[in-house]
């Protein structure tokens, strides 16, 4: 989905605005601390957090550094993307980012799903948002584009018969209680 002016507007002083389509991963690198092998005469290891920001489609456009922690934000990692990094803290299986994972879209060759890891697209929902400027890059980007959308809506319409019957079967089990205190 393209980003129109108008929700530009709305959001001109969001400074998370957009973050929800960004692949972020959390890591730890071992890294020497000069300042303890001086002291120690001896190299020092310690594990550093790093964050990993990438832009789907754009496989140049990541940014690769350690974990800015500052207190506040837009500028403390740890609270701009705090849904990623309490998983990392969790140790939980990392991923870059909610929806369904390209490679399980059964729409869309295996091939070329590995292709869209490489482009940064690690969901189906990535795909469906994807700016024209990196569609253009996929074979075939804008049909791909296009089922994407559709399923995304498919399954938010799935989402929303799933509520109703859920809320169908709880007034049902409400009825059925009532009549039975009737009896």
């Amino acid at each position: 989905m393209e980003i129109g002016f108008e929700e530009l507007a709305k959001n001109v002083n969001n400074p998370n605005f957009g973050d929800d389509r960004l692949g972020v991963m959390f890591y730890l690198r071992v890294m020497e601390d000069e300042n303890a092998s001086r002291e120690a005469g001896r190299k020092i290891f310690v594990e550093k957090e790093f964050v990993k920001i990438m832009v789907p489609g754009d496989r140049l456009n990541v940014i690769d550094r350690p974990v800015q922690k500052t207190g506040t934000i837009p500028t403390d990692d740890r609270m701009r993307f705090a849904k990623q990094y309490e998983r990392f803290k969790a140790r939980e299986e990392q991923k870059l980012v909610d929806g369904t994972p390209i490679h399980l879209w059964p729409q869309i060759p295996a091939a070329l799903a590995e292709e869209m890891k490489y482009l940064n697209i690690f969901t189906v929902e990535q795909l469906a948002d994807l700016a024209d400027t990196y569609v253009s890059k996929i074979p075939q980007g804008q049909a791909l584009k296009a089922r994407a959308k559709a399923f995304v809506l498919a399954m938010k319409d799935q989402e929303q018969v799933n509520k109703l019957q859920a809320q169908l079967s709880e007034r049902d089990n409400r009825i059925a209680a009532l009549e039975n205190e009737l009896k």
